[in-house]
């Protein structure tokens, strides 16, 4: 069974297959789990600040494979498009390392772009937005313990989970667009998580696109240790996100309006107030671009402190032999390209 829900209020209309909640979705299982009495209420977005910060978009709750874990993943104008049997191609958002998919792939989108001050302070920031007016169907998703998918039960953020998670979602958009492929795009960490996935299951994705990749080829995880006291209980200590980091990205004078930044700031502490805490980042080890063998894009600012133009060249031409790549650098921008006042070149 799936729900999806569709509206800020909570109002329940029951049929067999689904739960409809006003305006926006919730897709799950209809087997009942521990995991799955879990929802989007049970996070930083299910309150109603949270919630305001969804206008615009239909929300669903995907149960991931392997344990039905309830994955939020967020649409637009899906019916919409069904509608209008408007042939749109899908594509999927990975959000990266700190920060969720709703501020980073959704800022101002909607009706919140009122609550800026300002004409052009005000503009939707929105890359969802941005790629449905293009003429694509976008999704985004958040990954365990960021934004509006719960923790799981082992408390932590793990690579090889989203990658799985990312086949669940991608199966899912495949489903909903009469067996269409999705383009897959990751950003940041995402990047590494989206890389993964095309290198494993490259029959799930159409293309891939890797934007502000922080892949480096001379950077390798170490392993955990074999031993430790096992009396000394693995514990996620819970580490509060700071409005400076919220604002970090941000490094290039006069390319995002003050009062917009700050607002990123706030809804990203609003969806993220807790960090996510990763583990076994070991597995990042994997990435090895000869191994990506779709159609690739590589994206990046020019002034990207994360990726930087020697770094993204080794990616780019090391890329995989037998299908097409191209790699873009957008000039007098750093790592949120897709947010700044010159984000129209990117999409």
């Amino acid at each position: 069974m799936m729900v999806i829900q569709r509206s800020l209020a909570f109002t329940y209309f029951k049929s067999k297959s689904h739960v409809l909640v006003g305006r926006r979705c919730w897709m799950t299982s209809s087997s009942s789990t521990n995991r799955q009495e879990l929802s989007i209420k049970d996070t930083p977005l299910g309150s109603p600040q949270g919630q305001s910060l969804l206008d615009g978009l239909d929300v669903y709750s995907v149960p991931a494979s392997g344990d039905n874990h309830p994955l939020a993943v967020y649409g637009i104008n899906g019916s919409v498009a069904k509608d209008k049997d408007v042939k749109r191609s899908p594509i999927l958002l990975l959000h990266g390392r700190t920060w969720s998919s709703i501020p980073v792939y959704h800022l101002l989108g909607g009706s919140q772009s009122s609550q800026v001050g300002g004409e052009k302070d005000s503009q939707s920031r929105s890359l969802m937005e941005m790629l449905y007016d293009a003429g694509l169907q976008p999704y985004t998703m958040d990954f365990r313990g960021f934004g509006g998918t719960p923790r799981d039960a082992t408390g932590f953020v793990d690579p090889k989970r989203c990658v799985a998670d990312t086949e669940t979602v991608l199966q899912f958009i495949y489903d909903s667009h009469d067996q269409k492929k999705p383009t897959l795009l990751g950003w940041s960490q995402g990047a590494l998580v989206a890389q993964l996935v095309a290198q494993k299951s490259p029959h799930l994705l159409s293309k891939l696109t890797l934007y502000g990749s922080i892949y480096n080829p001379h950077v390798f995880y170490p392993r955990s240790p074999l031993f430790v006291n096992p009396d000394d209980d693995e514990v996620v200590k819970d580490v509060t996100n700071i409005y400076h980091s919220a604002m970090e990205d941000f490094t290039i004078e006069g390319s995002i309006p003050p009062a917009t930044a700050r607002y990123f700031a706030q809804a990203a502490l609003t969806t993220d107030p807790i960090k996510a805490q990763w583990k076994n980042l070991t597995e990042f080890n994997n990435c090895d671009p000869h191994r990506v063998l779709v159609p690739t894009l590589l994206v990046a600012g020019d002034q990207d402190p994360y990726a930087p133009l020697r770094m993204q060249g080794e990616l780019f031409s090391n890329l995989g032999r037998g299908a097409d790549r191209t790699w873009s650098i957008i000039a007098d921008s750093d790592h949120c390209v897709h947010l700044l006042d010159g984000r129209s070149r990117f999409v």
